[in-house]
C-alpha cells in the first residue's frame, strides 16, 4: 500500500481527519502517521490496541469501530515498516512543503511533534545505553517539531533556515538510520 493509498483508504487515518475537522486539538492523519512511524521505529512499540486507545481516546469508538481501527492500525504499521525494507522505493512521508509555506508552521512540524511524543513517552527504551548517539540522531526531528523553539540552547539552530531545510531533505535517511539502529540490534 503506497502512501496515497494509506491516506485515502485507511479507516484509521480517515477517522483521524474527521476528528481533526471537528476538534482542531485532535491528531490529524499526518500527525497519526508521525506517531505510527515512531511506533514502527520504537525498540518498545505500543500494541495496535494501545495506539488506537491513545489516538482516539475521546470519544472512544464503539467496540465494532475499535476492532476495525485496530486492524487498520496494524496494516499501517506493517506498510510503514515495509517502506523501510524496500530498497526500490524511497521512504515517503505524508506531506510536501509548499514554496511559500513557513517551515515551522507546516504539516512537517505536526508530523515531527507526533513522532517526538512517542519518543518522549518511551524515552528510556529509546535512549537505553546510547543516550548521546540517540540524542544526536533525534535532534533534527526534535528541531523540526518546533517543540523547543523557545528553548535558549536551540535559538541559534532555529535561526539557520538553511540548516533546517537541510534537515528536512535528509529526514528520510535519518529515519532509515533510526530504523537500522533499533532493528539491527534485534537481529
Amino acid at each position: 500500500m503506497d502512501l496515497d493509498e494509506q491516506l485515502t483508504s485507511s479507516p484509521l487515518l480517515q477517522e483521524m481527519e474527521r476528528r481533526a475537522v471537528l476538534d482542531p486539538e485532535c491528531f490529524d492523519a499526518v500527525m497519526a502517521h508521525g506517531h505510527l512511524t515512531a511506533q514502527v521505529l520504537s525498540p518498545s512499540p505500543d500494541t495496535p490496541e494501545k495506539i488506537v486507545e491513545h489516538l482516539l481516546s475521546s470519544p472512544a469508538p464503539s467496540d465494532a469501530e475499535k476492532k476495525q481501527l485496530i486492524e487498520a492500525t496494524q496494516q499501517l504499521l506493517t506498510a510503514i515498516d515495509n517502506q523501510f525494507n524496500d530498497e526500490q522505493v524511497p521512504l515517503a512521508l505524508p506531506f510536501t512543503l509548499e514554496e511559500d509555506e513557513e517551515l515551522l508552521e507546516s504539516p512537517l512540524t505536526d508530523w515531527c511533534a507526533a513522532f517526538m511524543e512517542v519518543h518522549m513517552d518511551q524515552q528510556d527504551a529509546w535512549l537505553g545505553d546510547q543516550e548521546e548517539e540517540m540524542t544526536q540522531l533525534l535532534l533534527p526531528i526534535a528541531l523540526l517539531s518546533a517543540l523547543f523553539v523557545d528553548e535558549e540552547p536551540f535559538q541559534e539552530l532555529y535561526e539557520d533556515e538553511e540548516l533546517l531545510y537541510d534537515m528536512v531533505e535528509h529526514l528520510p535517511q535519518l529515519l532509515t538510520d533510526l530504523y537500522l539502529q533499533f532493528k539491527g540490534q534485534a537481529d
